[in-house]
């Protein structure tokens, strides 16, 4: 039961970094949030995961200090084992290149 609760409390803390880089009008002065989701691409949870996977792109511009190990953590969920996880980055991949060709 430890396990499913550690896995809310990961999601709840993905879901307040992503709300408070939203919010930001400075989004700089947040890199422990956005390294935070970063490292959260490493975790046991696939539905952290596949947060990560989509707010990883989300806020990637205005991080450039952390392009690497984002780039990389990005990379790790594609390539990773757990079906769901790989599947659902492939999908918000699609989404976000037919958004940038659409616009």
């Amino acid at each position: 039961m430890a396990d499913a609760s550690s896995d809310v409390n990961d999601i709840e803390k993905l879901y307040v970094y992503g709300k408070r880089l939203s919010e930001a009008k400075d989004k700089s002065q947040n890199v422990e949030d956005y390294n935070s989701i970063i490292k959260a691409a490493k975790s046991r949870s696939v539905k952290a995961r596949q947060l990560a996977a989509q707010l990883i792109p989300r806020f990637f511009k205005f991080f450039p200090g952390l392009s690497g190990p984002a780039v990389d953590a990005h990379l790790d969920l594609c390539e990773a084992e757990v079906l769901g996880v790989s599947t659902f980055v492939y999908k918000v991949e699609l989404g976000v290149v037919v958004n940038r060709w659409i616009k």
